[in-house]
């Protein structure tokens, strides 16, 4: 129950236990949570709920509420302390034990499309949707721990455990997974329902697991972010960034932050990946994946893909270009009305993207939009 009252938010559990023992035969007490009245509740509710069921259990074995034990108000001093400063506590009272724990409630998560692309977070040295990357404060001085009520977990990155005791569905796609098969690959590659490919993959994603990107194609076009500014001042993300895209490379030599700036500020609208990597190549070829590079600079946010929307023009004036060789696909216009991408359209049509380009430049009744 989460009331407002004097300024401030109250939410509690109350509690009534019916026993003859008492004066009244019944006994009524409720431990409540008091937070600032604009903070958000409703992540304290299940440890409010379990609390109150462990200390009924308490009452009602040895009286520990009623009995005006001088120990309840260390334990709750203890229980304060511990759920400010670390989001958790562990309380133990004789035999029993309590773990507490404030649990983020994050929103839904987006729904998974037949062409979206999972990515390990941990894999890109990112913290959680929504969690600032840590800092280590100076040396010489102490990092001041927040009592505000805060709205997110304060947890490493999450790191994934091939070995863990995932079920058995997270550990047949975990090895599929690997930031450019989408999701129909994923489903054929690891012989698993795709409607329980996209279950898993969207509880990953609620869980900060996983992301989502476009398919990596040499035939899209990217164009930088405002964000990118922050690959020329932050020195912890060029780091990673440069270990990212040299993961796994014999290339003797390692490139620098200057080359892949060049590279990142060379993608822009009408310019295809392909295109830049045939600008930038030597002799030798790249020193890096570039692939690694999109999949890196996607995912925090330094580049944005551009999406082709086809969209067919019911124009009577204009011919209609298709032959007989695409005859069979003519039923592709029903998805030619500018909210399916090119990538979304190959998946649910079962085509590749040659093919579907060959049917768009063949009829002129259809334009393309580039968002």
């Amino acid at each position: 129950m989460t009331i407002n009252a004097l300024g401030h938010k109250i939410v509690g559990y109350p509690i009534r236990i019916d026993n003859p023992r008492y004066e009244r035969n019944v006994y009524l007490f409720n431990l409540c949570f008091v937070c600032d009245s604009w903070s958000k509740t409703v992540q304290y509710e299940p440890v409010v709920k379990k609390l109150g069921e462990h200390l009924t259990i308490m009452e009602e074995e040895t009286r520990f509420v009623s009995g005006g034990s001088n120990k309840l108000p260390t334990l709750l001093a203890h229980l304060l302390h511990d759920l400010n400063t670390y989001r958790k506590a562990t309380l133990v009272e004789g035999e029993t034990v309590m773990h507490l724990k404030v649990l983020e409630v994050r929103k839904d998560p987006p729904p998974v499309y037949d062409h979206d692309v999972p990515v390990l977070v941990a894999s890109v040295g990112m913290p959680r949707p929504g969690r600032p990357r840590r800092t280590t404060p100076p040396e010489g001085s102490e990092a001041i721990q927040s009592q505000e009520h805060l709205d997110v977990e304060d947890e490493e990155p999450f790191e994934v455990d091939m070995e863990a005791d995932w079920d058995l569905t997270t550990r047949q796609l975990l090895p599929y997974i690997d930031g450019y098969n989408h999701v129909s690959k994923i489903s054929a590659d690891a012989n698993v329902e795709k409607t329980l490919v996209k279950s898993c993959i969207q509880n990953l994603v609620y869980y900060g697991a996983v992301t989502l990107i476009p398919v990596v194609k040499f035939s899209n076009m990217y164009r930088a972010t405002p964000n990118l500014s922050r690959l020329f001042s932050d020195i912890e993300l060029q780091k990673s960034c440069l270990a990212f895209i040299t993961n796994g490379s014999d290339a003797k030599e390692k490139p620098t932050i200057s080359d892949v700036l060049e590279i990142l500020c060379a993608l822009q609208q009408g310019t295809t990946l392909r295109a830049v990597c045939e600008r930038f190549a030597t002799p030798s070829g790249l020193t890096f994946d570039i692939r690694r590079l999109v999949v890196y600079a996607q995912l925090h946010g330094l580049i944005k893909c551009l999406k082709r929307y086809p969209v067919f023009i019911r124009n009577s004036l204009r011919s209609n270009g298709f032959n007989t060789r695409v005859e069979p696909v003519v039923g592709l216009r029903r998805l030619f009305n500018g909210r399916h991408c090119c990538d979304e359209i190959c998946c649910l049509a079962r085509i590749d993207l040659t093919t579907l380009d060959q049917i768009i430049e063949d009829d002129p009744n259809v334009a393309i939009i580039w968002r």
